[in-house]
């Protein structure tokens, strides 16, 4: 069994605010990573763990995440364009 991808309320509120086709995308490649074996393949280890563990590219679109390997889930915890992502509020 893969990796089960969760979604926090902050990525559901990035989620929501993005424009429909893109959310759309999104969500689609969220579901065809869960089907892969190995969901890391397609992702990067961040240099800055303060935000998260790994991110996703989609497009010009990042969703970092934070690992948990003993529970297999994958902790979506910010969606953003590329360029926004990455900054500190």
């Amino acid at each position: 069994m893969g990796f089960e991808f969760v979604f926090t309320k902050k990525a559901k509120q990035d989620l929501g605010s993005l424009d429909r086709a893109v959310a759309k995308r999104i969500v689609r490649k969220l579901l065809w990573w869960q089907k892969q074996t190995d969901p890391f393949a397609y992702a990067k280890r961040l240099q800055e763990p303060s935000s998260g563990d790994v991110r996703f590219r989609v497009g010009d679109y990042r969703l970092v995440a934070v690992v948990n390997h003993v529970k297999k889930r994958i902790e979506i915890v910010k969606i953003g364009h590329r360029r926004e992502i990455y900054r500190n509020d």
